[in-house]
């Protein structure tokens, strides 16, 4: 059986929410995700997946997750800081603004996208999680390149010099953080496109496809509304490409655990992970129950889909 896993945007949350989903899969079906056909990961996602393919221990990524900047980072934000209070209008400079001249070709998220400042965060803090030197052969990193609007998949259109340089890129989200430049192109957030990119696996023709979206979890107005409906679309067009998809959404108990993180709760990060490992576990438990039951002859049976929102 071929098995891809997709571990989509979230932020801190999502850094979280993956790494219990990749320990309830351990527990429920006792099979590593590391050994998935083809690991995609977008954003927060991609830096769980690095440590995921690299067999980074979970409480080394805990800490990781839970550690706050450190002083050089620090040092660094303080530094973009007092050069945008001296130059004030370059914090108010669009970062591509000629991508709204390919609307119809990039859609208006990314469009919109190059109207926003760069952002003043580095995203050096994010190579932490490539706790490998080499490319991990399943990974794929979704990232949004500002020249043209394209998606381009770090892992299969290219493999930039090293992970971490993914990593910045697929997590520079416009108008907070400083686009990533690789190879003289400019990238920035993956999420612009699409928040998981499971369709980037439809023409792998995958048997199971397991999907992790902390940004569709409910709420949030139109960013997570957009991330539903992606995912949605997304979903749809893997099913009709013959894999059976599983999705887990941050349930209730997760967004308990959740609450002050990162920033009032920084601690809560092993919390997270624990609850998203439980509904991860019950979530296969409820498969498995469904699935004892067979249908009528002749009839075929729709796979089931594990949505679990609040």
């Amino acid at each position: 059986m071929s098995v891809g896993i997709v571990l989509g945007a979230g932020g801190p949350l999502g850094w979280a929410y993956h790494l219990g989903v990749v320990q309830g899969v351990r527990d429920a079906i006792g099979r590593e995700p590391a050994n998935a056909d083809r690991v995609v990961g977008t954003s927060a996602g991609a830096a769980i997946a690095a440590t995921l393919l690299a067999g980074t221990p979970t409480d080394q990524v805990i800490e990781l997750i839970s550690s706050p900047p450190s002083d050089a980072d620090r040092e660094e934000l303080r530094s973009n800081g007092t050069r945008l209070w001296q130059d004030p209008m370059r914090a108010l400079r669009p970062v591509a603004p000629s991508l709204i001249r390919c609307v119809r070709h990039v859609g208006i998220p990314t469009a919109l996208a190059g109207l926003l400042p760069a952002g003043p965060f580095p995203t050096g803090m994010l190579r932490q999680f490539a706790t490998t030197h080499e490319w991990p052969t399943q990974l794929w990193v979704p990232s949004v390149r500002l020249d043209d609007g394209r998606t381009v998949v770090f892992g299969r259109d290219l493999i930039p010099s090293t992970l971490g340089d993914a990593l910045e890129a697929t997590s520079a989200i416009p108008g907070v953080f400083q686009p990533k430049t690789i190879d003289g192109a400019r990238y920035v957030d993956g999420a612009v496109a699409s928040s998981t990119h499971a369709h980037t696996l439809v023409a792998e023709q995958l048997d199971v496809v397991l999907i992790s979206a902390p940004s569709a979890r409910n709420g949030g107005g139109p960013l997570r509304a957009r991330a539903r409906r992606s995912l949605e679309n997304e979903n749809e067009s893997l099913r009709a490409a013959g894999s059976r998809t599983r999705i887990l959404i941050p349930d209730n108990h997760v967004l308990q655990a959740a609450e002050g993180f990162p920033r009032k709760r920084p601690q809560a990060a092993a919390d997270i992970v624990e609850a998203a490992r439980r509904q991860t576990v019950a979530a296969f438990n409820d498969l498995s129950s469904t699935s004892r039951s067979q249908p009528p002859p002749g009839q075929r049976r729709r796979s089931p889909r594990l949505a679990l929102r609040p």
